[in-house]
């Protein structure tokens, strides 16, 4: 039953008489098994409809299940693309990962699916630090989850010496290929988090105390995402810019809680709310296609930066 249970879940078609010649039974002890088996699936599964059907055109059984409980190979790929442009994991992790992800395809797909991305993990370029850090991420994602105050041992630079915190973990997220601890250091209040790049955290211990944040001052890492860029955080402000380049669309997507003020031909001027110092990293990426309008400190400070920039040519 436990063969015949594993070969449904990976998308074979069962014929009850080649199932009876292999195992040494009789047709009746395979549709029992079959009924037994649907019987499983029909108090496990509840409120989904998965369940064991004869399959004319197949000629065999074969286990239904809806969309929305199962990956479908469509979706596999996608993860694997996503996960293959991340290099986020150790190339050992990554094989791992993407044979796993293969197997939720039936059989007769799989090969597909490894020849579509065998050739871009075979050219898989790993990130310098080469850490695993699955289980850091779960650890770290329980201790913001459950409040737990936590000590930790960060380096900035392999060249700097490494320093001891007591934080209080308010979230994990991951950006430009890195994933990063956001925390408040306990003692020193910030209007937002210290951000920490999880790679160079060398030790953790979960400490058995809690903290406690009032619900209405509670950390929102979905809002703090909308407001950040390159993970650079800075002061948080209202910036206002003209835009003239290729893609507004771009701008949009980049800036989620950018705004249209003014529109005329291809020159836009917009407003979004958004941390100092990665906006500027992203600013200046875009070249004469962009100006800055206000703050007027921002914009003094941009002008400085380029004046800086041209210097070195």
């Amino acid at each position: 039953m436990l063969s015949m249970y594993d070969r449904l879940q990976q998308g074979e078609v069962l014929n009850k008489k080649k199932l009876a010649q292999e195992h040494g039974v009789n047709e009746k002890t395979i549709q029992r098994d079959l009924e037994d088996m649907r019987l499983y699936l029909e108090e496990t599964y509840r409120l989904v409809d998965v369940t064991i059907v004869f399959d004319r055109q197949k000629g065999g059984y074969v286990l239904t299940r809806p969309s929305q409980v199962w990956l479908t190979n469509e979706e596999v790929l996608w993860l694997a693309r996503i996960l293959l442009e991340s290099r986020s994991l150790p190339k050992k992790d990554l094989e791992s990962f993407l044979d796993k992800l293969t197997m939720q395809c039936a059989p007769t797909d799989r090969k597909k699916i490894s020849d579509l991305v065998r050739n871009e993990a075979s050219h898989y370029i790993p990130l310098r630090h080469g850490r695993s850090l699955m289980k850091v991420v779960w650890a770290l994602s329980q201790a913001s989850r459950d409040q737990f105050v936590v000590e930790i041992e960060y380096q900035r630079e392999e060249s700097e010496p490494s320093k001891k915190r007591r934080i209080f973990p308010q979230g994990v997220l991951f950006s430009e290929y890195y994933f990063y601890l956001l925390a408040q250091i306990e003692g020193k209040p910030y209007d937002f988090p210290t951000i920490y790049r999880m790679d160079r955290i060398k030790a953790y211990t979960i400490m058995a105390e809690h903290f406690s944040v009032h619900y209405a001052s509670r950390f929102e890492e979905g809002e703090f995402r909308k407001k950040i860029q390159f993970m650079q955080a800075g002061k948080l402000m209202k910036v206002k810019f003209r835009f003239w380049g290729e893609s507004l669309e771009a701008i949009l997507d980049r800036l989620p809680t950018a705004k249209i003020l003014e529109q005329d031909g291809k020159v836009t001027v917009l407003q979004a709310e958004t941390f100092g110092r990665g906006i500027k990293m992203w600013f200046l990426s875009q070249a004469q296609y962009l100006e800055v309008l206000e703050p007027q400190e921002f914009r003094e400070e941009m002008r400085e930066t380029i004046r800086n920039m041209y210097e070195n040519y």
